[in-house]
């Protein structure tokens, strides 16, 4: 996945308010960083943060970045991601 996306020129992302769109360009950035055995406590702690910050994304806002963000991603990668989004589900 590109760390260097700018989500502000996104037209995906033009209905999400300026702050949540920094929000989550920080995640991606930070998200690069990771590894397969760190990804689950990385999403965890962002969970943990966006709460603390009071940021909340909606159910469909939530959809549409994780099919932006799979986008990005390769094969390995987006298997990843949804095997942490059926876990966080479970939640």
């Amino acid at each position: 996945m590109q760390a260097d996306e700018n989500l502000k020129s996104n037209p995906a992302f033009a209905g999400i308010s300026p702050f949540k769109v920094m929000f989550l360009e920080q995640i991606l950035k930070e998200m690069q960083k990771q590894n397969k055995d760190t990804l689950m406590p990385f999403f965890l702690a962002v969970n943990a943060k966006a709460a603390q910050m009071g940021v909340a994304f909606t159910d469909e806002e939530t959809q549409m970045i994780f099919s932006e963000m799979e986008k990005k991603m390769s094969p390995e990668e987006k298997s990843r991601f949804q095997m942490i989004q059926k876990m966080m589900k479970k939640s």
